[in-house]
């Protein structure tokens, strides 16, 4: 590689946006998409910091000090804070834009596009359809079949994918050294960069995976309705709270069933033969997909889950 991205895998994506640096070809729009924590937002900004450094990404200048501080003018971050773009928040992006830049380029790197609401990224489109001159766009999804077809069509879209887990090893244990729970941390990130960095640096982070893990087990080997209801009904409570812990639901379900699956093949007594049958936690699983899928889409948050708890009764 030419420059220093500091990134966990990624090689090819890494290596194509170098070549298009050094032949200039320079689109006005990229769309990094993937799962969740795997640094694309993070490709996304150290791009932006090589195209706008005048030093070759010197990372010792005004241009890299200003942008790693998010005080570049001409470089706009706008990060995921759970919020939705709204189109007031659009229009505002789009007077930036026309603005003149002193800079080399002027930047706006937008954290999971797909919090735009329809009305918002149409909004938007109209900019990406004539952006102003020096003008790139660096976009990253997480739920890209949320982004508007039109818009898919008018960036240069780069797809990113988990991480193998002896490479994110590798790097963990060079940065990191031999952590105590590295192997833990490695099984829970699920090739997830971004979260096993997290993990390894907040240990309430990492405490709170092993209690919602915990209590999915508790679900899957008990009938106990009323307790698994008490749970939809406290992840039911508040907008902040509800997102962080649908997330570590989903993600401890999500691996519970995998490992499950992946133990039921190995062990002829294994403990929950008993309650589920192969097909059954293979249904589950997808049910569990289904559920996901439907409260992204703003269905009633606590008829999802009870009725996914329903499937867990025998």
């Amino acid at each position: 590689m030419i420059y220093k991205w500091d990134i966990i895998g990624h090689e090819t994506q890494i290596s194509q946006l170098e070549r298009e640096i050094e032949t200039g070809n320079i689109s006005h729009a990229y769309l990094f998409s993937g799962p969740k924590d795997v640094g694309k937002f993070r490709v996304a900004r150290i791009f932006a910091n090589i195209l706008q450094c005048p030093h070759d990404f010197c990372r010792r200048c005004k241009d890299c000090q200003m942008i790693a501080n998010g005080t570049h003018l001409d470089t706009l971050l706008v990060p995921d804070d759970g919020s939705t773009i709204h189109i007031d928040e659009v229009r505002e992006l789009i007077r930036k834009t026309n603005l003149t830049a002193q800079s080399r380029y002027r930047l706006i790197v937008i954290e999971n596009i797909e919090r735009m609401p329809i009305e918002a990224q149409n909004s938007f489109l109209k900019t990406l359809e004539e952006p102003p001159g020096r003008t790139v766009f660096l976009l990253t999804s997480t739920k890209v079949s949320q982004v508007l077809p039109t818009i898919l069509s008018r960036v240069r879209l780069y797809e990113f994918s988990n991480v193998d887990d002896p490479v994110l090893e590798t790097y963990l244990r060079q940065k990191f050294g031999d952590h105590t729970d590295l192997s833990e941390i490695i099984e829970i990130a699920q090739g997830r960069p971004g979260l096993a960095i997290h993990l390894i640096k907040d240990p309430v982070a990492l405490s709170d995976q092993r209690n919602v893990y915990r209590q999915i087990d508790f679900f899957l080997k008990k009938n106990d309705l009323a307790q698994k209801f008490q749970f939809v009904e406290s992840v039911s409570k508040g907008e902040g709270a509800t997102g962080k812990t649908l997330e570590l639901f989903f993600d401890a379900f999500s691996r519970y069933l995998r490992k499950l699956l992946f133990d039921y093949m190995r062990q002829k007594d294994h403990p929950l033969r008993a309650r589920f049958t192969l097909k059954e936690i293979a249904d589950l699983f997808e049910s569990l997909e289904k559920t996901r899928y439907l409260i992204d889409r703003n269905v009633n948050l606590k008829l999802a889950l009870e009725n996914l708890f329903l499937q867990t009764e025998k």
